[in-house]
């Protein structure tokens, strides 16, 4: 029975996870083009590579869990969510500014992924989705070392 072996918070985290990776990729795919710092730059192709290879993982799990069509968390303004009003100013800004505004986001981001994936690793039941928070965890926790100060 498809979804069987996930518990609430399973489903929970990779709805919430799903369009939040979505959005921050959006953002990373932006700041490839547009920052000034080298560093940001090399940072958001990371998190281009690295978190787009996870999202496909989540989607993978949200069929699996039989939920691939539910949505909830989309479009919400939620701690480490870039908002549609965030991201269109982002767009607006240039050089320096972009960079610190930016860079706001992707903090932001990366912090309440680590949150979330610990948070999916003390309660999730499933063992695939734990592994992947996990996952997460170490790489976004990585990807938060690179971010400057």
């Amino acid at each position: 029975m498809a979804g069987a072996a996930f518990n609430p918070t399973d489903l929970a985290w990779l709805q919430l996870a799903a369009p939040m990776t979505e959005q921050a990729l959006r953002l990373a795919e932006l700041v490839t083009v547009r920052a000034t710092s080298p560093e940001l730059r090399e940072l958001a192709a990371a998190v281009t590579a690295d978190d787009g290879a996870e999202l496909t993982r989540l989607h993978a799990l949200l069929v699996r869990a039989g939920a691939d069509q539910a949505r909830p968390h989309e479009g919400h303004d939620m701690p480490g969510m870039t908002t549609a009003t965030e991201y269109a100013a982002a767009q607006q800004e240039s050089g320096a500014a972009f960079d610190r505004t930016v860079s706001t986001y992707l903090r932001e981001y990366l912090e309440q992924s680590v949150r979330l994936a610990d948070s999916e690793n003390a309660a999730g039941r499933d063992l695939t989705t734990r592994e992947l928070a996990a996952d997460i965890r170490r790489s976004r926790g990585a990807e938060l070392a690179r971010l400057a100060p």
